[in-house]
């Protein structure tokens, strides 16, 4: 299964949640070696390096943000994808007008770990967004998004 990661930047949120997720996987002796990866952003500069927070936040979790490098999303990624999960309500909106022959495939990442198919119904499955804040903001979205994913995973194990 191919899951994309979609955020604004793809140079947090995104990236860090690939790299949990990349991490979970690893450890799944139902999902290990049946996931691919990737992240990429609505509005992302290409080429732009994960910020130093996300770098150090997930360094602290004892992971590494591999030479990270920003990707724009695109149509030929949402092809790419079986199932592509947003940090936001707002950014499903971004990505369905990019890629509306997909939108099958558009969930959050928060709600889509809960159970929730699709658009949900306000923003209370958005994961907050640390850019442009400190470390403490950092490691509470990378908290956040350690917890989606965990219950992503446990989800995908059990429709394996």
């Amino acid at each position: 299964m191919n899951v994309l990661f979609v955020c604004t930047g793809n140079t947090c949120r995104s990236p860090i949640a690939e790299t949990l997720m990349d991490d979970a996987v690893d450890r799944s002796s139902i999902l290990h070696g049946d996931v691919k990866t990737k992240s990429a952003g609505t509005f992302a500069c290409e080429g732009a390096e994960a910020t130093e927070e996300a770098v150090r936040v997930l360094e602290e979790m004892g992971l590494e943000l591999k030479r990270h490098v920003a990707e724009p999303f695109t149509p030929e990624m949402a092809q790419w994808a079986d199932i592509i999960l947003a940090m936001s309500k707002e950014q499903m909106e971004h990505i369905e007008v990019i890629a509306p022959e997909e939108v099958n495939k558009v969930h959050t990442l928060l709600g889509y770990a809960k159970g929730i198919d699709g658009e949900p119904t306000d923003n209370s499955c958005d994961l907050m967004d640390p850019f442009d804040e400190g470390m403490e903001e950092y490691r509470q979205s990378a908290a956040q998004l350690k917890e989606a994913v965990e219950m992503l995973v446990s989800r995908m194990e059990k429709e394996q």
